[in-house]
């Protein structure tokens, strides 16, 4: 006799018949391998009254799932309130500034840090927040920033007093910052000192110190810099070409009221006992 697919009765009790409903049962056995097949989680029953046979669940492996899946269910509760109770506060801050950005960054700005005094100005200015924009606020932490070193404040901060924009218009003091903002290797402040010098503004004028500037900034791949040092280049002589590319290799370029330096290749001067003197600046062919 096959074995019957009914299960015994909750209500009954697992041993009890579910043809009869008699109690009176006892454990039985697969009669083959086909009849056990995909039956691993049963137990065959027969019922002493009727002689029918039926399945009932086995116990340890129910009841090792059962624990399994409580086990699982405490962890997920335990790792969960953990995650709620540790969250530190820079995620807090995180969740702020993704609410209210522009308030999150003035108070960050505020505690004095420059990247978040660069980054709050340029808020300000390009008014990504749908906020009305503020452009001379916008100057006064630029200015912040600048002050303690940040280079691309200082850059835009430069832009701004070049142009005028929430500023009065100062070629001397945007001279200043894009020389400061170029000396910490701001690739765009270095093509502008080549520009301030190659017209003078704000700056002496000075070709050598135009090819040396655009020469640096050429060398981090600024493509209009490698064009306008390639223009300037053609319009100076031997001399004063070795010296503008001495100069851009040098660890620092001077500012306009400090004097060039000599050649030191001597043989550019057509002397070979005395090295040749700095040429003046801004002198064409």
């Amino acid at each position: 006799m096959t074995v019957s697919t009914r299960l015994s009765s909750v209500l009954q009790g697992p041993r009890c018949c579910p043809y009869c409903l008699s109690s009176n049962t006892k454990d039985s056995s697969w009669k083959n391998s086909d009849e056990k097949a995909g039956r691993f989680w049963l137990k065959p029953v027969r019922c002493r009254n009727c002689h029918k046979r039926f399945v009932r669940f086995r116990r340890i492996p129910l009841a090792a799932v059962g624990g399994a899946l409580a086990l699982g269910l405490v962890v997920a509760i335990v790792v969960t309130v953990q995650g709620v109770e540790t969250r530190t506060p820079t995620e807090h801050e995180q969740l702020i500034a993704e609410l209210e950005p522009l308030e999150a960054e003035r108070l960050r700005a505020e505690t004095g840090n420059p990247e978040a005094q660069y980054a709050y100005g340029m808020m300000l200015a390009q008014g990504g927040t749908g906020e009305a924009t503020d452009i001379a606020e916008s100057v006064k932490w630029l200015e912040k920033a600048a002050e303690q070193g940040h280079a691309r404040a200082q850059y835009e901060l430069a832009l701004a007093l070049k142009l005028g924009r929430g500023t009065l218009q100062d070629y001397s003091a945007a001279g200043k910052w894009f020389r400061t903002a170029a000396r910490s290797g701001h690739v765009g402040a270095q093509y502008h000192m080549g520009r301030l010098h190659r017209i003078g503004e704000g700056v002496s004028l000075d070709l050598v110190r135009a090819y040396a500037w655009f020469n640096r900034a050429a060398a981090q791949g600024h493509g209009a810099a490698r064009g306008a040092r390639d223009e300037i280049a053609a319009s100076l002589k031997p001399e004063q070409l070795a010296l503008a590319q001495q100069l851009s290799r040098a660890s620092e370029i001077p500012d306009s009221d400090d004097p060039l330096p000599e050649l030191a290749n001597s043989t550019a001067s057509g002397d070979g006992d005395a090295p040749a003197a700095a040429l003046p600046a801004g002198t064409p062919r």
